[in-house]
């Protein structure tokens, strides 16, 4: 029997990719795509599903609020988060609102399945930034850690190293942060071509693309191409 899957995701690109995914897997039935908190209310109103992979951000509110209605309405249901939020704010809380899963978009497509499958079957499914965010959380002394639930943004060694670096430095050091690969996406995508195009130019899936453009837009803390082309432009990359 197949594992029904409800998508609530607004980046269309990503969502396209996703579902493309998810549709070649027979183990999986994708049962509908929101792109907004409404649209995933209205399907809520009359339908649910085993697996409801969330966004947090959406235009229209927070996913977070969603996962709880999710889980008072339909118990049974599982909940899985793919965001770019790895913030540990973000994670403590949607798996306080009762997800049973935290992934960024930028897992490798064979993790995002393998870990749907998981959750619904129980178990839980934590990326390798989630789990990481999660135990270094955990093994701070007791002296001088506050508890799990206190909203703290994670802070890795190279960011602190950025962070006390000049805005030079700083610049540098994004820059240096940047793998070949994803510069040579990124001076494609100035260029102003569809996602499709980019692919096709480098001989690679749509998927993996959305993938490289998450990464960027991570790196350099922006929200989407044009913020990105900005943001290195400005920073001497492109």
């Amino acid at each position: 029997m197949k594992l029904s899957v409800y998508l609530i995701e607004d980046d269309i690109d990503f969502a396209r990719s996703l579902l493309q995914l998810l549709r070649t897997n027979q183990s999986l039935d994708v049962v509908g795509h929101a792109t907004t908190l409404g649209e995933a209310r209205n399907f809520l109103q009359t339908q649910s599903a085993d697996v409801f992979l969330v966004d947090i951000s959406l235009p229209d509110g927070n996913g977070i609020d969603l996962m709880r209605e999710i889980r008072e309405k339909y118990a049974q249901a599982k909940i899985m988060v793919l965001s770019t939020l790895g913030h540990e704010k973000h994670i403590v809380s949607s798996l306080q609102a009762g997800a049973s899963g935290y992934l960024l978009k930028s897992e490798m497509p064979a993790q995002i399945i393998q870990s749907i499958v998981s959750v619904a079957n129980d178990g839980g499914a934590l990326g390798q930034h989630a789990s990481k965010v999660l135990i270094d959380k955990l093994v701070q002394p007791s002296a001088t850690s506050r508890p799990l639930t206190v909203p703290m943004p994670l802070v890795t060694a190279e960011e602190l190293k950025m962070l006390q670096a000049n805005n030079d430095d700083t610049k540098h050091a994004k820059h240096l942060h940047l793998t070949n690969r994803e510069l040579e996406i990124l001076k494609v995508v100035q260029k102003g071509l569809p996602t499709k195009n980019v692919a096709d130019i480098f001989g690679i899936s749509v998927f993996t693309v959305n993938q490289h453009l998450r990464n960027i837009f991570s790196k350099l803390g922006t929200r989407n191409k044009m913020e990105a082309v900005q943001e290195a432009s400005q920073m001497g990359l492109l």
